[in-house]
């Protein structure tokens, strides 16, 4: 089979040398950054298309099982941006190895090509569509029910094609493996990251759905100044700085932030409402922001002239029956388990949506006992493994869910499994403080010694 012919993008090929590569240069000066380039498709189905190409490079393992690692990582970040498809996500093309040399794994990203990023549309000449911000809240609502985190939310990854906004660079950001790459686009005065990322991460926390939600926030404010205020949002740009920070932040300075939005910032109508909302998704406290399919709902009530700013592209793709099922499992809904599993779900089908997730790994995590039991009864597999290879014995040790962790023991599960990065259930449970789930692990241990 040829290689081009991989079913789903996310699965690699391997090329052996360049002239097997079948995207080239485009362009005398393709360059975007020094790693993401613009290409054309030469051959194949990939003939004509005009893509962008990031490529990751990393030192070669001699240790066989940690260089298969470091493949999988890759591979598995990749698989977030396409498991994340939608209108308003980028999207992933092929990607592929290059083996041609043996001190280094060289892995390219290609990816649909847009005309511009966010940052070219904050300009008092060129604002952004007033319909961009439901669709954007669309995606990040989409990608948050699917159990994807951006977790890099700013505006130079927000591409724009046409114009429509794109959500890009999520996943391969978090690689942190050798050279990653910067953004998909070229755009003047990049944005750092740590400029738009919420408190809690600037503390060292890790990023959740709701460090999306403040970033997001972050994204709001700017498209709103520079659609109704244009002279604000250069005065935003100097409450951010700071003589003692290396750049801007709205993290350190988010107190600040807040008092200048109250005494500066005097809006009317749904620029009003977005203000409104922008202040909450900014909250300090990430328990106090709201989540996106909330937001979403928010910004689908508000009308612009003569239009509801909801977004109104393409539906949604639709969800297969594994796909309902996870998504019940993940909202420990017992009646739409049960109707999913009547009209032919598998219990053990890998999820297109969830990390790929099986429905047990998502009804542990969540701590629905009675769905699990169900599941159980009806042929799930305790040891099924997610893309991360972690069981559903990983997922309730972690999250604390002593009695669910019994009933998986009580089945089988296996305490020594190992995922991707050798944690056992019992490092989960230890390193989250769950003392009852540990000493049910260990319990468990000395039994079978």
């Amino acid at each position: 089979m040829d290689c081009q012919d991989t079913a789903e993008p996310y699965l690699p090929c391997v090329y052996k040398k360049d002239a097997e590569i079948p995207f080239a240069p485009d362009g005398n000066y393709p360059f975007i950054s020094h790693s993401v380039i613009k290409v054309k498709g030469i051959s194949g189905r990939f003939q004509g298309l005009k893509c962008v190409q990031k490529t990751i490079i990393d030192p070669t393992e001699t240790d066989e099982f940690l260089l298969g690692k470091k493949r999988r990582k890759l591979v598995q970040e990749a698989k977030i941006l396409h498991l994340a498809r939608h209108h308003h996500v980028v999207q992933l093309i092929h990607t592929y190895f290059v083996d041609s040399t043996e001190d280094q794994i060289h892995f390219s990203i290609v990816m649909d090509r847009a005309d511009a990023n966010l940052h070219d549309y904050l300009k008092p000449k060129n604002p952004p569509k007033e319909r961009w911000f439901g669709c954007l809240v669309n995606a990040i609502s989409h990608i948050h029910l699917l159990g994807i985190r951006h977790r890099d939310v700013k505006p130079s990854n927000i591409l724009i094609k046409g114009d429509k906004p794109l959500l890009a660079d999520f996943g391969i950001s978090q690689m942190g493996l050798g050279k990653t790459l910067p953004t998909t686009y070229e755009h003047r005065n990049a944005a750092r990251t740590r400029e738009y990322c919420a408190p809690e991460v600037d503390r060292g926390s890790t990023r959740g759905r709701s460090a999306d939600i403040f970033s997001l926030g972050a994204v709001f404010l700017e498209m709103l100044l520079a659609y109704s205020y244009p002279d604000g949002f250069k005065e935003l740009q100097r409450v951010l700085e700071s003589p003692s920070h290396n750049g801007a932040s709205y993290a350190k300075h988010i107190d600040e932030v807040h008092a200048w939005i109250t005494k500066k910032v005097h809006l009317v109508g749904w620029q009003y409402e977005v203000l409104c909302l922008c202040k909450k998704m900014l909250h300090q406290d990430r328990l106090q922001r709201p989540d996106a399919a909330n937001i979403e709902l928010d910004i689908s009530s508000l009308l612009t002239t003569d239009e509801s700013m909801a977004c109104r592209c393409a539906k949604n793709l639709a969800l297969s029956e594994n796909d309902k099922l996870v998504v019940a499992c993940r909202e420990r809904s017992g009646d739409a388990v049960k109707q999913a599993l009547n009209e032919g779900a598998n219990p053990n089908a890998t999820s297109a949506i969830h990390f790929a997730a099986a429905a047990l790994q998502c009804a542990a995590r969540s701590g629905s006992e009675p769905v699990v039991q169900f599941l159980l009864e009806n042929g799930a597999d305790v040891n099924i493994k997610d893309e991360n290879e972690q069981t559903a014995l990983h997922g309730a040790s972690g999250q604390g869910h002593t009695r669910i962790v019994r009933m998986l023991l009580d089945s089988g599960a296996d305490t020594e499994a190992e995922d991707l990065d050798g944690n056992i259930a019992l490092d989960f449970a230890e390193r989250r403080h769950h003392c009852g789930v540990a000493s049910l692990l260990d319990s468990f241990f000395e039994r079978n010694d």
